[in-house]
């Protein structure tokens, strides 16, 4: 099966069930991997009710089916970097400017799925005051541009660390393409990098499994053991880039840290993620729709690894059936 995010209507909760309600459209990812009868490319879908949040009215299904994986994402990747923020206060444009500015914030692969949503959270959640990414010229560049980057570097033409090597150092990097040991030079001591893709060590491993739930008896005998032991995890995380990593941004600074990220279906993330896209914080960038009856294109489509924002999978339409999966 294929598929973590989903968007939809409510076809039949559990007995007992008070929070949901048949007929309610809700959005969301999914815990853990996409198997069967839980992966969303599917025109029913069994899910968790903690994942999921209530789509806001303005959006159709097929833009909120785009959101939450690489949101979660996204958010759980600036938060891993230190950045904080105030739930109540994601509408920043009617708040009084701040005594301090906000945090200066470096993504690569600004074009990507995880990448342009980053992008919009960091300036509109986090309040970044400065944002530069990466991206190949012409309308990847126009688009995270339009999203709020200050600054977009045509990877092609230049290297983001000669490009950037002169401007003030980040408070945070949210490494998407796998450059993380590029981009340690560019942290303030102090600041915090992570990534989507590098140094995957132990610990990141072991979050996901506790935030997912996985059960226990479905890991390979002696691979628990072998990530929760010391000498285990220190092994895995040495072999995974992690504590190179680790060491690097040490060497930075005091409190400089690393952390890698594995985004999972969240309801509280879900909750603020409804929140920005109810007051137009946060827009789905879709990159290409396909029907239902051509997933295997649009998988192919997404592994070429040229798209701008997602793809999404029109499962049915029209309302009030209507669904839509990544």
């Amino acid at each position: 099966m294929f598929g973590f995010d989903f968007s939809g209507v409510i076809e039949a909760v559990p007995m007992g069930e008070s929070e949901w309600s048949v007929g309610e459209s809700v959005f969301g990812m999914i815990k853990g991997l996409p198997e069967r009868d839980r992966g969303t490319v599917a025109e029913y879908v069994l899910v968790d009710a903690s994942v999921c949040a209530r789509k806001p009215e303005g959006a159709d299904h097929a833009s909120a089916a785009c959101l939450p994986l690489v949101s979660i994402t996204a958010i759980m990747g600036l938060e891993k970097c230190g950045l904080t923020h105030h739930a109540e206060d994601v509408d920043a444009e009617a708040l009084p400017a701040a005594e301090t500015p906000g945090p200066r914030v470096f993504i690569t692969g600004g074009a990507g799925g995880v990448g342009i949503h980053a992008i919009q959270i960091a300036k509109r959640l986090y309040r970044a005051s400065y944002v530069a990414t990466t991206a190949s010229a012409g309308r990847k560049t126009e688009l995270c541009q339009r999203m709020g980057a200050d600054r977009v570097v045509d990877y092609h033409a230049e290297t983001f660390e000669d490009a950037l090597r002169d401007e003030e150092a980040f408070d945070a990097v949210l490494d998407t393409t796998g450059e993380a040991a590029r981009c340690v030079a560019l942290l303030k001591p102090g600041g915090g990098l992570c990534s989507i893709l590098a140094g995957a060590g132990a610990k990141s491993v072991r979050s996901w499994l506790e935030r997912t739930e996985w059960p226990r008896a479905r890991i390979t005998p002696g691979v628990h053991g072998f990530l929760t032991s010391s000498w285990g995890g220190g092994i895995f995380s040495a072999i995974a880039g992690a504590s190179a990593l680790e060491r690097a941004c040490k060497r930075r600074g005091l409190n400089t840290t690393f952390d890698h990220v594995i985004g999972s279906g969240d309801g509280r993330i879900m909750r603020l993620i409804a929140k920005l896209v109810a007051e137009a914080k946060l827009e789905a960038v879709v990159d290409r729709e396909f029907a239902l009856a051509d997933a295997v294109a649009a998988i192919e489509h997404q592994k070429a690894g040229r798209c701008a924002g997602k793809v999404c999978i029109r499962v049915a339409r029209p309302p009030p059936c209507e669904a839509a999966g990544r």
